[in-house]
Formats: C-alpha cells, structure tokens, sequence
C-alpha cells in the first residue's frame, strides 16, 4: 500500500524492513518466536518532530530524518491515543541517557537465544530503546491507568511492537507504505 506523506507528531512510533542479511536473520529469529508466526518488520524507532526525526538505534543511538532514510523502503508509523506533548517529553527522558550509545550487536544473541530480557549491560536494540520510551510514557500516564503503553523493554523484538501495535485498540497506524 502506498499513500502521501502523513503529518507526523512528536511521540510517533515507527517500523521498518531491513533488506539485509542482519534484517533477514532477525527476522528468522522474530518468526521462530512469534505468537502469529509471522514477521515482516526488523527495526523500530520513535519520531521526535513533525518533519520526521527520529530518535533510533542504529550503529549508534541517534537521529535522522524518516522520510530520507526510509525512502523506497516499507514503513509503518502509529500513534497512541493517549499522546501529548508531556507524555512524549517523559517518554524522551527515559531514552535520553542512550543516546551516543554504540548499539550493541552482542545483545543480538542474547535475543535469538532467549536472554535478552535478563542480560542487557545497560544497553538497549532499537526495538528496546522504542519499548523503553514507551516506558517513560506510561509513568507520566500513571501505572495504573490503561494506556496501551508497554510498561517492561528489555527482551522486546520489532515483530513483537509491530503486532502489538496492530491489534491495539490505543494505537492508531498513521501510515503504512513505501516511502516515496
């Protein structure tokens, strides 16, 4: 499916497809595990303003422009209902500490053989980095309120975002498609 540019919003979550051999082999490893058995999504990151920044785990945590990075690429992009500016501010500070922070292929490992939830050295995979933020959004909402937010980040793969984010009832998808 392919369709125009959406206005993003700070808070915005993403998921795309990593054609390459490390994307093909998560992506064996996220299907082996999957509760639908299937998994076409491998990365994850949360957009930081409207024009399409992101704030992603890449070599290393950092930013860079959606639209441009993605272009030709197949790309889902949600929202939370509960999404405002404050929330998104608490979900930012949560993930603020990694940024720089080289990623950590090891961990990657530790994911196919079931650890990741348990070793992490204080470093997080994009799909934890994004679950973590998603962290810091549901201690500004308040732990005991529904938010669709995830309140636990380490151990969590891209397919397990994706299909969460799917079936959500607080979650809305913004755009799905190849980016023109």
């Amino acid at each position: 499916m392919q369709q125009s540019r959406p206005i993003l919003r700070p808070g915005d979550e993403f998921a795309t497809i990593n054609p390459m051999a490390l994307g093909r082999i998560i992506n064996l490893v996220q299907t082996v595990k999957s509760v639908d058995n299937a998994s076409e999504f491998t990365h994850t990151g949360i957009v930081s303003d409207s024009h399409g920044a992101t704030v992603e785990a890449l070599w290393t945590v950092r930013s860079q422009n959606l639209w441009e990075a993605y272009r030709g690429k197949q790309v889902l992009v949600v929202r939370n209902i509960n999404m405002t500016p404050e929330v998104c501010a608490a979900g930012c500070a949560k993930t603020r500490k990694h940024f720089g922070q080289w990623y950590p292929f090891h961990r990657l490992l530790l994911h196919a053989i079931g650890l990741a939830k348990w070793i992490h050295w204080r470093r997080l995979v994009c799909s934890e980095l994004t679950a973590k933020f998603e962290a810091g959004c549901a201690e500004a909402i308040g732990l005991d309120r529904a938010s669709g937010f995830m309140r636990n980040y380490h151990g969590v793969n891209p397919d397990y975002l994706v299909d969460r984010w799917r079936i959500s009832r607080y979650f809305t998808i913004v755009f799905e498609g190849v980016v023109e």
